[in-house]
C-alpha cells in the first residue's frame, strides 16, 4: 500500500485527485493539507483528514502537490529535507524557483508534471520522438489555448513540451490563447516544405488532469533522487 499526502487537497484538482485515489486499492490518502485559514481544516476528503500546512504529517510514502507556486517551493524544500518523493503538479514558478526545484531534486525524487493527464504524458513522449526523427528542415511550433482566467502564459505544460523537444532540435516557439472557458488544448505542428505533422491534445474535462496520478505515484515510489518528467515515466516505467 502506497501512502499519500495531498497538498492543496480542497482545491478543484485536489478534490478530483482524492476521488481518483479511491479507485485504486494499492493507493491510500493518509491526509490532505491546506493553508491554515482554510475553512475545511479538520474535515475529511477522500476518507482522510485535512490538516493545516505546517503541522506534523503522518507517515507516508509519496507527497502529491496541487497547491500554488509559493507554498509548493516550501513543500519541495521539506521533501528534500526528509528525502520524500514529491509529485509536483504546480505551475507558475519563476525562473529562480524552477532552478531551486532542479537543485532540490538532487536530494529527493521530484516528478515535475504541470499536466498529469494520461494523454499529455503520451504526447510529451511522442513530440520528443518526432523532433528526433524528423529532418532538420521541419519547423516545430507549439500553440496552447486555455480559459481566459488562467494566469500563466505560456502554460507550464507548453513550456515543458518545448523543453523536452529542445533536447533533439531547436526550441519551438510557443503561442498562447486565453479565451472563453476552454479547459485546455495543446497543439504541436511540425511543418516541412511539402508536408505537415500535427499532434493535438484536448482536455474535455479537468478530470483528465487527475487521470495520470496513480501511475505517477507508483513511478515515484522507491525512486532515487532526481528531477523527472512524464516522459521519464514512459521511458523508465
Amino acid at each position: 500500500m502506497i501512502r499519500i499526502v495531498l497538498f492543496g487537497a480542497c482545491g478543484r484538482m485536489g478534490r478530483m485527485s482524492a476521488e481518483e485515489l479511491l479507485n485504486h486499492s494499492d493507493l491510500t490518502l493518509v491526509c490532505g493539507v491546506e493553508h491554515p485559514e482554510h475553512p475545511e481544516i479538520g474535515q475529511t476528503i477522500g476518507g482522510a483528514i485535512v490538516i493545516a500546512d505546517g503541522e506534523s504529517l503522518p507517515e507516508s510514502d509519496v507527497w502529491v502537490d496541487f497547491s500554488l507556486a509559493g507554498p509548493a517551493i516550501m513543500h519541495a524544500r521539506r521533501a528534500a529535507e526528509e528525502n520524500k518523493p514529491l509529485l509536483l503538479a504546480v505551475t507558475g514558478f519563476s525562473p529562480a524557483e524552477e532552478e531551486e526545484v532542479e537543485w532540490l531534486a538532487r536530494l529527493c525524487p521530484i516528478l515535475a508534471a504541470p499536466n498529469l493527464s494520461a494523454g499529455m504524458g503520451a504526447m510529451e513522449y511522442i513530440a520528443a520522438a518526432a523532433t528526433r526523427l524528423l529532418p532538420e528542415s521541419f519547423d516545430a511550433v507549439i500553440s496552447e489555448t486555455h480559459h481566459r482566467t488562467k494566469k500563466d502564459a505560456p502554460s507550464g505544460t507548453a513550456k515543458r513540451l518545448s523543453e523536452r523537444m529542445a533536447r533533439f532540435g531547436p526550441k519551438p516557439e510557443i503561442f498562447s490563447i486565453r479565451a472563453g472557458m476552454a479547459v485546455g488544448e495543446h497543439r504541436v505542428q511540425f511543418i516541412g516544405q511539402d508536408e505537415e505533422l500535427i499532434l493535438i491534445h484536448r482536455a474535455w474535462s479537468r478530470r483528465a488532469f487527475s487521470s495520470g496520478i496513480p501511475r505517477a505515484v507508483r513511478f515515484l515510489f522507491g525512486r532515487s533522487a532526481g528531477l523527472y518528467t512524464l516522459e521519464d515515466i514512459y521511458e523508465l516505467d
